[in-house]
């Protein structure tokens, strides 16, 4: 089956994720997950599943014995099932705290129903007597190294028990998807939901990157990703005790990937965002204490209202005034527009276009030496050491949820708090990035030519690793022919 309804046109734009040179499509959504109960829903059998996207490749595991024939996928994940699924709550807990105890289901053997004989099962037997029903065909190997890769801490540790490819991989979810994922959720209902989604699913028609596109895009992207995840996903609805491991696991990797990456943006945005004040290279001294940075998170649609008195805005924002002018999730800052392409009254001209969003993305993905404007070493400059982060995960196109997430780094590197946190005063994470992931799901021609101006700008439409292709010799070529030839001119002088 095919869906080609306008939901799934903007969704199958925003899976447009490149990696080791090949082309990934697949699908995408406001409402969010982080309020979403772990519904375990039972898909309708008329609903047949779809083709699945191309895959991108993976970090070569080590060697194992082949794995059980996997289960089909499809290029827009899963299915709702019938009845409809019910609608994310408009509550928004924090992201750190798990759904209550009230909003989640009882515990049961496979991810997508329970078995009432495991009801007067003790604990310890009844986890036995789990794995000894396990009927689905499966490699043994992979599943091991599942349940060794998320108890092992220390790389050295890893790499020695062969795993070390999982985690990677696992780094590199964050960096695709966003900061804004709840992973236990998305794998409990991406399995429950998987194959059963078509263009008639209620929860699709409402356009908003809501819970039922955040599983439908971030599940795909976990599959095509995690080596070994998807040949296993019939097995893995029947161990939801490791499906909750591999997510919680998930979110701890995605959480230090995402430090790796603030680090990176901290100590390159005085200069990258060409900050003048010398105060401002102290992080707390940022944020709407000063103007300088206030400026850069004023919402767009409030630049003259800043310019009529900057201290004043600063200074109401910051003490949360009853008269403060509203800085909101879905209220876009500053700093993300080229203000040479704005047009006011219009949100659309010059939106994530800024020179400083695009030198951040540099930064975390090739290197602070392709964002120095003043050097001549073109879009791939890197300083010595370590190859820049596009090379080490294979990342070699610009998606649009990439770009919502360097967003959403460098507000964080703008503002005043020392620690990473969803909110900030008015300021809510998860709305800024549903707001934009709404539109981007709504305009998927805006979305395409968004992921291209980036592409073409951070990777210069070259991959990092395919040559340069000439007919000519290099300097290598020749100066072999030279020693050749001149060997060949000393044998003919001494037989002469």
């Amino acid at each position: 089956m095919t869906t080609n309804g306008p939901a799934t046109s903007g969704f199958a734009t925003l899976l447009r994720v490149q990696r080791g040179g090949r082309t990934k499509k697949g699908v995408t959504g406001r409402e969010t997950l982080r309020s979403t109960p772990q519904t375990r829903l039972t898909p309708p059998p008329s609903s047949p599943p779809l083709s699945s996207p191309p895959r991108a490749p993976t970090p070569a595991p080590p060697r194992a014995s082949t794995p059980a024939p996997p289960r089909a996928s499809n290029p827009t994940p899963p299915h709702v099932s019938n009845p409809a699924p019910p609608r994310a709550s408009t509550a928004r807990p924090s992201s750190a705290a798990p759904p209550p105890a009230s909003a989640r289901p009882p515990a049961a053997t496979s991810v997508s129903r329970a078995d009432p004989s495991d009801e007067d099962t003790a604990p310890e037997d009844q986890h036995r007597d789990k794995r000894s029903r396990t009927t689905a065909r499966h490699d043994a190997d992979v599943i091991r190294k599942f349940e060794i890769v998320i108890k092992l801490h220390k790389q050295s540790d890893r790499i020695a028990e062969g795993v070390e490819y999982l985690y990677e991989a696992a780094q590199t979810l964050p960096r695709i998807i966003g900061t804004y994922v709840h992973y236990d959720h998305v794998l409990v209902d991406g399995l429950s939901w998987e194959g059963r989604y078509t263009d008639d699913d209620p929860e699709g028609q409402d356009m908003k990157w809501n819970t039922y596109w955040q599983v439908r895009y971030n599940f795909t992207v976990i599959k095509e990703y995690l080596p070994g995840f998807e040949e296993h996903a019939e097995y893995l609805r029947e161990r939801p005790d490791l499906v909750g491991k591999l997510g919680k696991w998930m979110a701890t990797v995605a959480g230090k990937a995402r430090s790796s990456d603030i680090t990176r943006v901290k100590a390159a945005l005085f200069k990258t965002a060409r900050l003048t004040d010398a105060a401002l290279q102290r992080k707390t001294n940022r944020g709407f204490r000063h103007t300088e940075t206030g400026r850069l998170l004023c919402p767009v649609k409030l630049l003259a209202d800043f310019d009529d008195d900057p201290e004043g805005f600063c200074r109401k924002v910051y003490n949360m005034h009853d008269d403060r002018p509203r800085v909101a999730g879905g209220d876009w800052p500053a700093f993300m527009y080229d203000m040479r392409l704005y047009v006011p009254g219009k949100l659309k001209p010059g939106f994530l276009k800024s020179q400083l969003l695009l030198d951040i993305f540099k930064v975390v993905f090739t290197g602070p030496a392709s964002a120095d404007a003043r050097n001549d070493y073109g879009p791939h400059a890197r300083a010595k050491g370590k190859p820049p982060l596009s090379c080490k995960l294979q990342i070699r196109e610009a998606a649009i949820t990439t770009i919502v997430y360097i967003a959403s780094l460098t507000r964080f590197a703008l503002n005043t708090q020392t620690e990473w946190a969803e909110a900030d005063g008015e300021w809510d994470g998860w709305d800024f990035a549903e707001s934009i992931m709404t539109c981007m799901l709504r305009d998927p021609a805006w979305q395409e030519e968004l992921t291209e101006w980036y592409t073409e700008r951070v990777y210069g439409g070259v991959s990092n690793d395919t040559p340069a292709t000439s007919s000519e010799p290099s300097a290598y070529e020749l100066c072999m022919q030279e020693i050749e030839a001149e060997k060949r001119d000393r044998a003919a002088v001494e037989t002469a």
